[in-house]
């Protein structure tokens, strides 16, 4: 008689220790919140640190990716801030002579549609102009002081040192814990999605930061204001798939008509927006990114609507990552399910349709 191992349990006192775990983190979550962005730059850099570390050594590469960071931010931050508030100050400006623009564009069409008229005058007359500008001015400060404050962190460059140098003792004290009968299936299971998640991640960073620059370019040489400005907004806006065309592309063209433009001048301004947009979809997304996450654009469409549904913006920018880990594990749940006994008893072959 034929004895069939034992199925082993996991004990009751692991599953709880397992949940208390995760109640504490998520009980002082705003406290690891130095933690989570040293993890964050660790994992982006931790490949960097591997190669350097052949020449370096682990501590030298550790600390000379450390400094050159450092100095990338300062030098971005200090180009970048005083740009950003130069831009908005001019927004403000500028807002009483887009005002008188558009009331002499629009007026006219206006007064021959009296009852649109009636509607839009009841609709403004509930805006207060200078206090939602003034409000924006305040948020945007506010927003770029707690970001400020949240990169300046003493901790951070402490804690990303750390990881950067010890790393992968971390993720191999991290393996030990895994009953041995199970590591290559875990291990296995890890690689597939740091392979797919890391590649998207450099590759998105990389496309953000050439399509600011492709849309920042096409902008100026359309002569839409503040051009840079929404190339910054567009670029980083595809971290979220498809949201251009709402946070940058309505501003372009509400931009360019206060100036006086004609229909055929924004035409063009949309052509420029959409011929650069496609070539992000058409060849750097699918490149840079596409080829590492291995997503179908259907399955990011599926993730951006559930997830954003589901939790907001934040569910909008983790979306794709999100949609990686989940297919990653559908996959090796389904390898396990055509290797099960249960799927494979009494096979037949298969009969020709």
């Amino acid at each position: 008689m034929i004895q069939r191992p034992l199925a082993l349990k996991i004990p009751w006192h692991f599953i709880l220790v397992g949940l208390a775990a995760v109640v504490w983190l998520f009980l002082v979550r705003q406290a690891l919140t130095p933690f989570f962005l040293a993890m964050v730059l660790a994992y982006l850099l931790l490949p960097l640190t591997e190669r350097l570390r052949r020449y370096l050594g682990r501590t030298g590469a550790a600390v000379t990716l450390l400094l050159g960071t450092c100095a990338l931010l300062g030098i971005a931050l200090i180009w970048l801030v005083p740009m950003l508030f130069r831009q908005i100050d001019h927004l403000v400006a500028a807002y009483p002579a887009w005002q008188r623009m558009t009331e002499a564009r629009c007026l006219p069409w206006l007064e021959q549609h009296p009852v649109v008229e009636a509607k839009l005058r009841v609709i403004l007359g509930h805006f207060d102009a200078d206090r939602f500008l003034k409000g924006l001015q305040l948020a945007g400060a506010g927003l770029l002081a707690l970001f400020l404050k949240l990169m300046t962190y003493l901790l951070v460059p402490v804690i990303l040192y750390y990881l950067l140098l010890d790393g992968p003792s971390f993720i191999e004290g991290m393996h030990s814990l895994v009953p041995p009968r199970h590591r290559t299936a875990v291990r296995d299971f890890v690689t597939s999605i740091h392979t797919r998640l890391g590649g998207y991640i450099r590759g998105q960073l990389a496309v953000a930061v050439v399509m600011s620059f492709l849309q920042g370019l096409a902008f100026q040489i359309q002569g839409v204001p503040y051009a840079w400005l929404l190339g910054l907004i567009a670029g980083f806006s595809n971290l979220v798939p498809y949201s251009p065309y709402v946070t940058a592309l309505p501003a372009a063209l509400l931009l360019t008509a206060t100036l006086g433009a004609g229909w055929g001048k924004l035409l063009a301004v949309l052509l420029a927006f959409v011929v650069v947009q496609k070539v992000e979809a058409l060849y750097l997304t699918p490149v840079w990114v596409g080829r590492a996450s291995r997503l179908h654009p259907l399955e990011v469409l599926l993730a951006v609507l559930t997830f954003g549904f589901a939790f907001g913006l934040v569910g909008l920018i983790f979306a794709v990552p999100l949609m990686i880990v989940l297919k990653v594990s559908f996959e090796h749940l389904l390898t396990h399910y055509r290797d099960h006994t249960w799927f494979k008893a009494g096979d037949v072959p298969d009969e020709p349709l």
